[in-house]
């Protein structure tokens, strides 16, 4: 097996190589390649970029793996643990393209570290023993491997509805009914919602219909997340429509957090969620670098395995300003922004799966801690949801598992960071039951260089927007057939009213909670 590595590849481990005074070229690679697992990563090679090949090439497996008994290469051993790792078998070519992966991340995690470290005082050595003792104490405590089968024993059980439903999204202009059987698979595989439109077109009016129109049919079995980004809304003025879906509101304030813990939530054995947090961190404040963010890792790697517990945020904070003598950085200054926000309780937690819940975000604290905070569920939901597998389907109807509303959702889409997890959400949850709702302001609000959105959303809605030129929304729309036909219905845009494109675009008087709230008298 031959493989070459990247330029910038080889010159770290011709760097760290000599640092150490290493005598073979293959051991930085073998343990670059271990920090990469031990940290928990895993790399999706079909959306992950390559590394380039144009340094070092590594002909012979024995002189990159090593040799064991009699000479055999240490290639299969490699392989098995990250077979394990992936819970699959790799085939040669997929082995070599994550082995690359994992050494880039690797060597990246290692030079990290000993760039914010002090070599004339042996960190570097330190680097390594910390190292080799969580390996042995993973090695202690995970000798048992559990097979896929045993592992669904802590899968977190989501219910789920197998109701067929059907949405009616309006009517057009003379008054007919658009509707939509949403779960019958014969007609749609998807069943996300991009829905654009501004302050005052009805969109928000419009999704809680639908929501409505979902718990209605399904007998409340089917519950639903609402992220409302602004918190605007107080609990009186939505009363009718929570108690309509049977929802709880968070009101999240200084006085009542939402009762979750960024750290504890998650089993830090796997330290891909540690990176995650650090870089969520890193996404939405800007003020905190590489540097910080890699001593974070660190921090919080050290916290859980010297305690075996994850920390909370005041534990993790009262921990790096003990080390730092009580000096703050942008980091911790950062998590003390979190904490004196009040807008965690970790002492509590709240089973957000099996019950619909309406979560305001306090329009008092800042659109950084917002973000971070709502962000750090959505990805909370999505690696849940990720684990409890897909939904059957049964007569053409496929069960359905959860609703997920995310209200200005440009607060997302718009960071380069943050677009790859909704991108995955949007791609991969849709098989496991799952219908995610996205509201922005405008139609190029899901629209990117790096990706347009739409091409994962079913049902894109166009509101009463400020931009109404066909050259934004036939992007957003697709593909239609008459373009002055298009700016035609453009023209008649206006609150209350929607574009939708089934087969052409149509305009549409959306439906509204209100109404429906005063003809149905609730």
């Amino acid at each position: 097996m031959r493989i070459k590595i990247s330029k910038e590849n080889d010159e770290l481990l011709y760097k760290l190589k000599t640092l150490y005074n290493f005598k073979n070229e293959g051991i930085v690679p073998r343990i670059a390649f271990s920090y990469s697992l031990l940290s928990g990563k895993i790399f999706d090679i079909e959306n992950e970029e390559i590394p380039s090949s144009d340094g070092k090439e590594f002909r012979d497996d024995k002189a990159l793996f090593g040799t064991i008994i009699g000479d055999s290469s240490n290639t299969i051993i490699f392989k098995s643990i990250l077979d394990q790792h992936y819970n699959k078998n790799t085939f040669e070519e997929e082995f070599a393209k994550l082995f690359k992966l994992h050494l880039n991340h690797g060597l990246n995690i290692w030079n990290d570290q000993i760039d914010i470290g002090n070599i004339s005082k042996g960190d570097h050595i330190d680097i390594l023993l910390k190292a080799i003792n969580k390996g042995l104490l993973m090695r202690s405590t995970n000798v048992h491997i559990v097979n896929q089968n045993e592992s669904q024993i802590n899968v977190l059980k989501i219910n789920t509805s197998s109701k067929p439903i059907e949405l009616c999204l309006g009517t057009d202009l003379d008054g007919n009914s658009i509707k939509i059987k949403i779960n019958d698979e014969t007609e749609y595989t998807s069943r996300h919602f991009g829905i654009a439109g501004t302050t005052g077109s009805g969109k928000t009016q419009f999704v809680f219909d639908l929501i409505y129109q979902i718990s209605k049919q399904t007998d409340y079995e089917l519950k639903y997340t609402f992220f409302d980004f602004k918190g605007t809304d107080t609990k009186e003025k939505l009363d009718s429509f929570l108690a309509s879906t049977k929802a709880t509101f968070i009101n999240i304030n200084h006085q009542n957090g939402f009762p979750f813990s960024p750290l504890k939530n998650y089993d830090l054995s796997n330290q891909n969620y540690i990176e995650s947090f650090a870089s969520d961190l890193r996404t939405f404040f800007k003020s905190i670098g590489q540097v910080q963010s890699a001593s974070l890792v660190r921090e919080i790697k050290d916290y859980y395995f010297e305690n075996k517990k994850a920390p909370t945020l005041d534990e993790l904070l009262e921990t790096i300003l003990e080390k730092n003598k009580g000096k703050f950085d942008t980091t911790t200054s950062v998590i003390q922004q979190l904490i004196n926000s009040g807008i965690y309780n970790e002492s509590d937690t709240y089973s957000i799966f099996n019950q619909s819940t309406y979560i305001s975000m306090p329009s008092e604290v800042t659109k950084e801690i917002k973000q971070f905070v709502t962000f750090n569920l959505l990805k909370y939901m999505y690696d849940s949801i990720k684990k409890s597998g897909d939904t059957i389907v049964t007569n053409n109807i496929k069960e359905l598992k959860h609703v997920i509303i995310i209200d200005e959702a440009q607060n997302f889409l718009q960071h380069k960071n943050a677009r790859p997890v909704i991108e995955s959400m949007l791609r991969e949850l849709r098989s496991m039951g799952i219908i995610i709702i996205l509201i922005a302001q405008e139609t190029q609000d899901f629209i990117y260089n790096d990706f347009n959105f739409m091409s994962q959303i079913q049902f894109p809605i166009c509101a009463n927007v400020n931009d109404k030129s066909s050259k934004r929304i036939i992007p957003f729309l697709g593909s239609v057939n008459s373009e002055v036909k298009l700016n035609s219905q453009l023209s008649m845009l206006d609150s209350g009213r929607g574009l939708i494109n089934m087969g052409e675009p149509k305009l549409i008087e959306l439906k509204q909670w209100w109404k429906t709230k005063r003809e149905e008298n609730i």
